[in-house]
């Protein structure tokens, strides 16, 4: 009875900690204009005025432009801020919360580049951060800080920070 019991047991926690460790499996499908079109290969890239949609956000990508800063903080030497501006709207039933450190992650030229509080600077238009009511809409910039002769920016963007799933934006100079 006592070796069931332990069977029972160790099924009952294996079970637990696998649902625990299982990841998002949203898949982002894309959307052009006001047209879908089904998801390729996990390797689908998007651009500007594209959207990716996941289960509860759409991410659409705006606008992407280059700044030397304003007048309180300019990149280092040899290096410009580029922003692309995105819009995402929670299209759930739920309140859904959005953070571009936990969320987003970009490469320039395949070089991985981190978040750039001095580059959100010098794009005072909103950020990618806040929890997004049903329905409702955030209107915000992702900033990195790149070398000047850049020539492609990728931004991989996850539904959640679960997610094993991202949509890769690609822009080129």
């Amino acid at each position: 009875m006592r070796k069931l019991l332990a069977i029972c047991l160790c099924l009952i926690l294996c079970c637990s900690f696998s649902a625990c460790l299982m990841l998002d499996t949203d898949e982002p499908r894309k959307e052009q204009g006001s047209g879908e079109t089904p998801s390729g290969s996990k390797d689908e890239t998007y651009g500007l005025n594209d959207s990716a949609v996941f289960k509860d956000l759409k991410f659409t990508a705006n606008e992407i432009k280059e700044s030397d800063g304003d007048t309180f903080l300019e990149p280092d030497a040899g290096k410009v801020y580029v922003g692309v501006k995105f819009t995402v709207e929670n299209i759930s039933d739920e309140e859904q919360s959005v953070s571009s450190l936990l969320l987003f992650e970009a490469y320039a030229d395949d070089v991985k580049c981190d978040y750039s509080f001095g580059a959100m600077s010098a794009f005072g238009d909103g950020t990618l951060d806040g929890s997004i009511q049903p329905g409702k809409k955030l209107v915000g910039w992702y900033a990195v800080e790149v070398s000047q002769d850049w020539k492609t920016i990728e931004i991989q963007i996850q539904p959640s920070w679960l997610s094993s799933n991202p949509a890769n934006f690609v822009f080129t100079k």
